[in-house]
């Protein structure tokens, strides 16, 4: 069993105005910090060659391979990295779709670059608007398009629920069915779902497809439990349906992001042995 930090986690410490975390020192960080060495990254965190533009401008030059360099010299891996802000991938207009789709692209040669498996992207569709057969048509379409370039490169495309298309467990397999590609999954998240929805029955949904997954908790009883989802009832379904790959922390919860990992990491072991 392998535990692997996603950088959300400590997100406040990249977009701290006055003293920001590089995320050139998120390798260190995570492993004399947390015990953590497998990382997920944030495309927000990057430098690019035009901070105002990221998603159409390029990552900055010699900056990956510091990356690498850093994260070599504190015995931690990349594994994966969540891509936001880079177009609406069910965009109704075809341009605007295919500007998405041209603007994701840069992500498969970083993942190569510095050792990832795979990529998220998000659905596109709205935040909260409800996705129509149109929009999820599209997304189907510019899915199947990356996961085909990314997969030439042995490099998986992700869909998380995250919103928009993505906002239910249906529109999801509903997806990945269509673009039936071997590099194209799911990084199932426990949370991000409606608040009215069953978490777990989502989960189980979903959870055959799952390339990631993203272990969110966001407060803790004294039992060290998270009250907002059974921890050990999602591990067994992530375990009943073949899932092998690292339980990646994304802590949200609102406390100090040091406890709130660190009780994650926690709860994921207890379950998970």
């Amino acid at each position: 069993m392998e535990i692997s930090l996603a950088g959300w986690s400590i997100n406040r410490r990249f977009r701290d105005k006055e003293n920001p975390l590089p995320l050139l020192d998120y390798p260190k960080t995570a492993t004399e910090e947390f015990g953590i060495s497998l990382l997920e990254l944030n495309s927000p965190f990057f430098v690019y060659t035009d901070s105002d533009n990221p998603a159409t401008s390029s990552i900055a030059k010699g900056y990956l391979d510091d990356l690498n360099a850093r994260a070599r010299d504190a015995g931690a891996r990349m594994i994966n990295i969540a891509v936001d802000g880079h177009g609406d991938l069910a965009a109704l207009n075809e341009q605007e779709r295919k500007h998405a789709v041209e603007n994701h692209k840069k992500w498969i040669d970083a993942c190569g670059t510095l050792g990832c498996n795979a990529f998220r992207a998000n659905s596109g569709g709205g935040w909260r608007e409800a996705p129509t057969d149109d929009k999820i048509g599209q997304c189907i379409k510019s899915f199947g398009e990356l996961s085909e370039l990314a997969g030439k490169s042995g490099i998986h495309l992700m869909m998380e629920n995250h919103g928009g298309v993505s906002v239910s467990p249906q529109n999801i397999v509903r997806v990945m069915d269509a673009v039936d590609s071997e590099y194209c999954g799911v990084l199932a998240d426990f949370l991000n779902w409606p608040d009215e929805d069953d978490k777990l029955e989502n989960l189980k949904m979903v959870a055959p497809y799952a390339w990631a997954i993203h272990a969110k908790f966001l407060s803790f009883g004294p039992d060290g439990e998270s009250p907002e989802i059974d921890c050990a009832a999602a591990l067994k379904i992530l375990n009943e349906n073949g899932y092998s790959n690292p339980y990646g922390i994304e802590y949200e919860g609102k406390t100090d992001d040091h406890e709130g990992v660190l009780k994650s990491k926690a709860l994921i072991e207890k379950h998970a042995s």
